[in-house]
C-alpha cells in the first residue's frame, strides 16, 4: 500500500488539505474543470488573523505577468520558453517582466506537428501552397501554451488555423495530449493531423497509423529564435518508429519563478524547501532528480532566465553550480 510522508500534528493536517486540493485540481469529471489550478499560500494565523507569507500558484503562462506585478510571489508554468519570453518582453508579453528563476522541474518534451502521409504533405509550408483541408486535433483551450506556438509556427509559413478551416478543414479539440478520444481518432485515421506537445504519448501511435512528424521550416525556426523559444531535435530514441531526426520547438521544463525583488533569504528558503522535498517529488524524468538537474540549463529544463540571487546562493553552497 502506498503511503505518504510520515508527518504529525499541523503538518499532517496541512498535507491532507494539500492532497485534497491536488485531487480536486486533477479531477476531470466536470467538463468545465472549476478546480483546474492550485494556489498555495503559507504564512501564519495568529490572534484570529491571517498573515500571508508566500503565495504560490501553478497555471497558465500569463502568471508571469502577475508575478512581475507583485500580485503573486511564486509561480510555475509550462514550458520554460514562456518564462524566457516574459523575461525578454517578446511574444505575448508587451514588456519585459522582472522575473527570476528559482528552479526548473525537468521535463523533456517537444512540440509535434504530425500530418497523415495520405495527404501527400511533406512540410507545413506545403499545407498553404496546396490549401490542404486538414482535420486537425489541437488543444481546445485558446489560452493553452500550444495554441500560441501553433499560431507562431504557421504564421511564419504564411497561414493560420483559420485559413485551414476556410479551405474546408476543421479542428478537433483535445483537453490533453493522450486523451482517449484523440488516440481513438488516430487509430481510426479519422483525423489528418495532430499539433501538440506530449509527443511521448501520442506520436508513436500516430506514426503507426500513417502520420509523419514534420520538421520546422527555416522561417519558423527563425521566428522562434527571435521570440526566445528553444528548439531541438525529435529523435528515433524519443519517438519509436521515427526514421530520422526532426527539428522541432521544445516544450521542455516547468519553471518555478519569482519576482526579481523577492527577498534573497526568502528565495533561499524556497529552494531549501524544494531540495528537502526533492526525494518525494515524482519528477517527470526517468532517473531521480539531482539538485543540479533543477538549476542548470539542459534539454529537460531549457533554463534561460537568470537564477534569483537567493536561489543561486543556495545551489552554490550545496555544490549544484
Amino acid at each position: 500500500m502506498e503511503t505518504g510522508p510520515r508527518l504529525a500534528g499541523s503538518n499532517l493536517r496541512n498535507f491532507a488539505l494539500m492532497q485534497i486540493g491536488l485531487r480536486l485540481a486533477e479531477d476531470r469529471s466536470d467538463p468545465a474543470r472549476p478546480y483546474r489550478d492550485a494556489r498555495i499560500e503559507v504564512g501564519r494565523f495568529d490572534d484570529g488573523r491571517w498573515r500571508s507569507g508566500v503565495s504560490l500558484l501553478n497555471g497558465t503562462p500569463d502568471l508571469a505577468i502577475a508575478v512581475g506585478k507583485g500580485e503573486l510571489d511564486v509561480a510555475s508554468i509550462n514550458p520554460s520558453s514562456f518564462l524566457t519570453m516574459a523575461y525578454r518582453g517578446t511574444g505575448p508579453y508587451a514588456e519585459a517582466c522582472p522575473v527570476r528563476t528559482l528552479a526548473v522541474m525537468p521535463s523533456f518534451d517537444r512540440m509535434g506537428f504530425a500530418v497523415a502521409a495520405k495527404t501527400g504533405v511533406q512540410s507545413l509550408a506545403e499545407v498553404k501552397e496546396r490549401r490542404v483541408p486538414l482535420k486537425i486535433s489541437v488543444r481546445g483551450n485558446l489560452a493553452h501554451a500550444t495554441r500560441f506556438l501553433v499560431d507562431q509556427v504557421l504564421d511564419a509559413d504564411g497561414f493560420s488555423l483559420k485559413d485551414i478551416e476556410s479551405w474546408g478543414g476543421s479542428l478537433v479539440f483535445a483537453d490533453s495530449p493522450s486523451e482517449p478520444a484523440r488516440l481513438e481518432a488516430i487509430t481510426s485515421e479519422s483525423i489528418d493531423a495532430v499539433f501538440d506537445e506530449g509527443i511521448g504519448g501520442w506520436a508513436p501511435l500516430a506514426l503507426q497509423h500513417g502520420m509523419k512528424l514534420l520538421t520546422l521550416s527555416e522561417a519558423a525556426l527563425t521566428r522562434l529564435e527571435t521570440l526566445g523559444w528553444a528548439v531541438g531535435p525529435i529523435t528515433p530514441a524519443q519517438v519509436p518508429g521515427l526514421s530520422g531526426e526532426v527539428m522541432a520547438a521544445s516544450f521542455s521544463g516547468w519553471p518555478i519563478f519569482t519576482h526579481a525583488d523577492l527577498a534573497e533569504n526568502a528565495a533561499y528558503q524556497i529552494c531549501r524547501a524544494l531540495d528537502r522535498a526533492r526525494p518525494s517529488i515524482p519528477f517527470d524524468i526517468d532517473e531521480p532528480a539531482e539538485l543540479k538537474d533543477l538549476c542548470t540549463n539542459n534539454p529537460a529544463t531549457d533554463l534561460d532566465v537568470p537564477l534569483h540571487p537567493g536561489a543561486e546562493r543556495y545551489y552554490r553552497e550545496h555544490g549544484a553550480l
